[in-house]
């Protein structure tokens, strides 16, 4: 990025901003070079400002939640990096619906749900991250998706514009939607079934220890790797494959639930996405399935990413 542009974000925006800032302290794979800008938007008129420039002078932009779901190069990321985190909060009641703010934890989410008894996404415990990139990915788990009491999403696009879409008016589908992008989801709003504290409470709590007993939370690591093939789990055909334990650098298979790579303490990106290659070759040449990629990858090139989602197969 020019300087005259790191100038500019660090003189006329009123946020936080950070030059050269490592992103392994924002993912939770802990991994990552750093952002040319990583930037706190105070405000709506102050992202719309950044926003502006980076479509005026064709600066790369990225937004990051909670920094799950995400491998960033080792070389980091030439461009912007938007952090929601502190800006859009808002968390409100009116009867069965609820209107949440972007940055707000999906943990904080539930447990406001749990204290007004409304009830949908109990099976949604322990999914990390923010709502904004849960919205984005269609995050869900045991047959439940954040589109399923989702009524509209409102969002900033690269001009800085504001809009807002329907649910009916959302294309949702398992970890995906077609959302334009890029754009920043700022709010959303949902409607709720009532429903019984004590029985909404032991859901949560038997997903939560499930959770505990076959993931590998006490490491560093971005969930998921894979989306699930059809018919099949990528878990149970990682495992078969024979795979569980295999390790490049520090990163490693988890030996817990093969469908997680986690970092042992110094893991690279470039190790990350080496093991990912080679799950996916041994799993298609034993099972004829290529894995896709559930992760979303920060700051590669092209070629790189063609690989990862079998683009040159």
């Amino acid at each position: 990025m020019k300087e005259k542009f790191r100038q500019y974000f660090n003189t006329l925006l009123r946020g936080q901003v950070v030059m050269e800032e490592p992103l392994s302290q924002h993912t939770s794979f802990r991994i990552g070079g750093p952002a040319d800008v990583y930037f706190y938007p105070k405000d709506f008129e102050d992202l719309a400002k950044a926003l502006f420039v980076c479509q005026e002078e064709e600066i790369p932009w990225f937004v990051i939640g909670n920094g799950t779901n995400l491998l960033v190069s080792d070389k980091g990321f030439r461009g912007l990096v938007i952090d929601v985190s502190q800006t859009f909060r808002k968390l409100s009641r009116n009867g069965n619906r609820v209107t949440v703010g972007s940055g707000i934890l999906l943990s904080e989410f539930l447990s406001f749900l749990l204290q007004h008894g409304l009830s949908g996404f109990e099976n949604l415990a322990g999914i990390p991250g923010q709502i904004g990139g849960a919205i984005r990915l269609n995050a869900g788990a045991f047959d439940t998706e954040i589109g399923d009491c989702l009524s509209s999403v409102s969002f900033i696009d690269s001009h800085g514009q504001f809009h807002t879409r329907s649910r009916s008016e959302i294309q949702m589908g398992y970890r995906t939607t077609d959302l334009p992008s890029p754009i920043v989801i700022f709010e959303a709003e949902f409607q709720f079934a009532p429903g019984k504290r004590e029985e909404m409470e032991a859901r949560q709590h038997a997903i939560l220890s499930r959770r505990r007993k076959t993931q590998p939370l006490s490491w560093p690591s971005a969930g998921s790797v894979f989306k699930r093939p059809p018919g099949d789990f990528a878990g149970r055909l990682i495992e078969q494959a024979g795979l569980k334990g295999l390790r490049k650098g520090d990163a490693e298979v988890s030996p817990q639930h093969a469908n997680f790579i986690i970092n042992l303490g110094s893991a690279t990106a470039n190790d990350v996405v080496s093991l990912i290659l080679e799950i996916q070759q041994r799993v298609e040449e034993r099972f004829g399935i290529f894995l896709e990629p559930e992760l979303h990858f920060l700051g590669f090139e092209k070629s790189v990413e063609a690989r990862l989602f079998g683009r040159n197969r």
